[in-house]
């Protein structure tokens, strides 16, 4: 999986700092302050490109994620794996 920082400051968002996409597994994972891991699972690569230009990605993982794709919420030991 690769991990990217989304600088909270540039994009406007509170909730998470990093995001990370599985292109073969086809896994994205969203990591929440909050001490825990959004993973969808069966998101195209199309959809992650479409996340990272929208302005407002909260609204997109309320309004385009998590209405459609499965899935898991689990804490943040998961994020150091992934790195």
């Amino acid at each position: 999986m690769k991990v990217t920082r989304m600088d909270t400051n540039l994009w406007g968002h509170e909730s998470f700092e990093y995001v990370g996409y599985d292109k073969e597994a086809e896994t994205f994972s969203i990591f929440l302050h909050e001490e825990c891991c959004l993973s969808f699972t069966s998101v195209k690569e199309q959809v992650v490109f479409s996340f990272l230009l929208a302005l407002d990605k909260e609204s997109f993982i309320l309004q385009k994620l998590i209405p459609f794709f499965p899935f898991e919420k689990s804490s943040t030991q998961s994020f150091h794996q992934a790195q």
